[in-house]
């Protein structure tokens, strides 16, 4: 919030679309896979459903284990809120002049955090299963 909306919305814009054509490109390479490797079986579809059903469970488990206290209230210990605020106390005092430097920012930020998600997994695995024809 403390930079150009603009400038901050194409850096995450060209992240994620960045990361969404990486993932299309890995699943594309998995679909061409040689045909000595292939087989009968949809490896394919079962390993996205693997990763479905292992996902889901992992944020199931993820969400069972919050302590009571952080499930009913969102707080996660004044610890670490203090030094978040610490943190952004001491980080504010560094602006950002350069609009390249700022569009990096949010660009790297965006890029590295998406980097291995979920959605990334599945676009992924989209990509593998679906046959698009260019013709």
């Amino acid at each position: 919030m403390q930079y150009k909306k603009l400038l901050v919305l194409l850096g995450s814009m060209g992240a994620l679309s960045l990361m969404t054509v990486l993932s299309v490109v890995i699943g594309r390479i998995f679909h061409s896979v040689p045909a000595q490797f292939q087989t009968t079986l949809p490896i394919g579809e079962y390993a996205a459903i693997a990763l479905l059903i292992f996902f889901g469970l992992k944020s199931i488990k993820d969400a069972w284990d919050l302590p009571s206290t952080v499930a009913k209230t969102g707080d996660q210990g004044s610890g670490e809120f203090v030094e978040a605020e610490e943190l952004v106390k001491e980080n504010a005092s560094k602006q950002l002049s350069n609009p390249l430097e700022v569009l990096w920012k949010s660009f790297s930020l965006i890029f590295f955090a998406e980097w291995g998600d979920r959605s990334m997994l599945a676009t992924i695995a989209l990509g593998a299963a679906q046959v698009y024809s260019l013709y």
